[in-house]
């Protein structure tokens, strides 16, 4: 009870931010903004809900929804497109963390056979930054400063695009990787669907049909980093072809190469107050879910630290 509680405050709240005060405007897709907004950015204590509470979240909404239907409060059948969650076996064993050696390989691979694609843009700012999904939805192409080799944030919901911790999500990037902005600037010269979104804004990611879909982006990471996209060996279906690759459940989601960015930086001795600022999680945060160093490695950095401030 005491859960159910809790995703119905969530519920209300993203009406709320949204401004939906009539439950009969509701419709499949408002729905599934609000489940990617519960697993993404409602969480406080993760970065994002785990597999199986992401499902939980899921169920309950079906329920809730489907109890609307029988007072009317909502349209006949809606519960219907609220799709089942189901936790896969591999969702609960594997690794939470990409390794950056992969990320590198898969971010190298993209730079010689898809250069200034939007997939390339794509795993270069995940490689670059650990932007959250939410963070690179949200960019368009005026937040992309390339003389000063910045990216900026900005929390702007009346059009649809949040950040996780609203305003506090808000900040300046440094791009550090020339790479990553000489790519950038080829990409929106000459790779980018030139588009708008429904509210006049330029995206940075695009499609035919504006602002590319936080789904898009999902699949673009889920796609690459199956092992078969880069001509490795992979034991998912023979029958899988290269563009259902996302499909493969030896792939990784957005959180874990999240994950592996920021264990580079802690294994990199950037110190946590500087990750936590340009990653956009808080120290605790990082220190419980995202270092992903071995006892010794932390040592080792600690006698570093320490060795580093007594000679001076």
């Amino acid at each position: 009870m005491k859960t159910h509680r809790s995703s119905l405050r969530h519920f209300t709240k993203w009406t709320e931010q949204v401004g939906i005060e009539d439950l009969n405007n509701l419709d499949g897709r408002a729905i599934q903004r609000y489940l990617t907004w519960r697993a993404e950015e409602a969480p406080t204590s993760v970065d994002h809900l785990a597999p199986k509470s992401e499902k939980t979240q899921i169920d309950i909404t079906r329920k809730f929804v489907e109890y609307c239907e029988t007072i009317d409060a909502v349209r006949a059948g809606l519960h219907e497109q609220i799709l089942p969650f189901r936790v896969k076996e591999a969702d609960e064993v594997r690794d939470e963390m990409l390794e950056m050696d992969r990320i590198k390989e898969i971010l190298d691979y993209l730079e010689t056979y898809h250069y200034a694609s939007r997939d390339h843009i794509i795993w270069a700012l995940l490689a670059e930054s650990g932007f959250r999904i939410g963070a690179l939805h949200s960019l368009d192409v005026s937040d992309f400063d390339p003389d000063n080799r910045t990216l900026r944030l900005r929390y702007r919901p009346e059009t649809e695009t949040s950040l996780k911790n609203d305003r506090g999500s808000e900040r300046l990037v440094g791009l550090i990787r020339d790479g990553t902005v000489e790519a950038l600037q080829a990409y929106i010269d000459d790779q980018r669907v030139s588009a708008t979104d429904e509210y006049g804004r330029e995206p940075l990611l695009t499609t035919r049909n504006g602002r590319v879909a936080r789904s898009t982006i999902r699949k673009t990471v889920y796609r690459w980093s199956c092992p078969q996209a880069l001509g490795d060996e992979c034991s998912h279906d023979d029958s899988m072809t290269s563009s259902d690759a996302w499909r493969c459940t030896n792939n990784a989601c957005p959180h874990m190469v999240r994950a592996g960015v920021i264990t580079h930086l802690l294994r990199a001795d950037v110190p946590v107050d500087y990750v936590s600022d340009r990653c956009d999680v808080s120290p605790a945060v990082i220190r419980t879910h995202y270092d992903g160093r071995s006892e010794s490695e932390r040592m080792e950095a600690r006698s570093r630290a320490i060795a580093e401030k007594l000679a001076n």
